[in-house]
């Protein structure tokens, strides 16, 4: 009996994931406020594929998806600090995703920043990017390369580092970037795992019979 519990439960288990699984896919990042927290500046760094210095081209322009408002603005890219996989280029022009969330600030026309950023995948758009960590991934930048978090969290102060553009090769140079393994299982491993549970399901039967 209690292997007849044990195997329905793990069945019931499966299933529940399996259905998870599909709603990450199908729901993959559309709310942009469900993101990573960092505590210091360096994990920011490390987590951060792509590091630009640009000026916002463009104001914020509102879009609805599923009910959700998003924002997009178009960056001019100034200088490349970092991108690992070296698609972009000064004076290009990039698409920025926003939610304008506390979480999420909107950037401003002309204002020149200094932004922590990855390609966004999901289905609101195609070809933009999000900034990692949000409002902690956002700084302004001004005339002298001084940076102002726009959040209240500024990762530089809680780091004990000095917030000035002209440190930031060093900071990345010492915390290069290491992607976030995807705990997520594929098809293959999800299918592979089912098929043993219920395998395990029918001996526990036959054991009970």
């Amino acid at each position: 009996m209690k292997k007849w519990m044990i195997g329905m439960i793990s069945v019931a288990v499966i299933a529940g994931y399996i259905m998870f699984s599909e709603m990450l896919k199908e729901e993959n990042t559309s709310d942009l406020a469900v993101t990573e927290s960092f505590r210091h500046i360096d994990d920011l760094a490390t987590r951060s594929p792509i590091v630009i210095v640009g000026k916002v081209s463009s104001a914020p322009k509102p879009f609805t998806h599923q009910s959700v408002t998003f924002f997009e603005s178009h960056i001019q890219v100034q200088r490349v600090y970092r991108d690992v996989n070296g698609q972009l280029k000064s004076a290009d022009t990039i698409t920025l995703l926003q939610n304008d969330m506390e979480e999420d600030p909107l950037v401003k026309r002309d204002e020149t920043v200094l932004l922590y950023l990855q390609r966004y995948e999901g289905p609101v758009m195609e070809n933009a990017y999000r900034i990692v960590g949000l409002q902690q991934g956002y700084f302004k930048v001004n005339r002298t390369g001084t940076l102002t978090s726009v959040g209240e969290s500024n990762l530089y102060q809680k780091s004990g580092l000095s917030a000035d553009l002209s440190k930031l090769e060093a900071l990345l140079k010492d915390h290069p970037y290491v992607a976030e393994k995807n705990d997520v299982m594929t098809d293959e491993e999800i299918e592979a795992f089912n098929e043993n549970e219920e395998r395990l399901f029918e001996e526990s039967q036959q054991h009970d019979e």
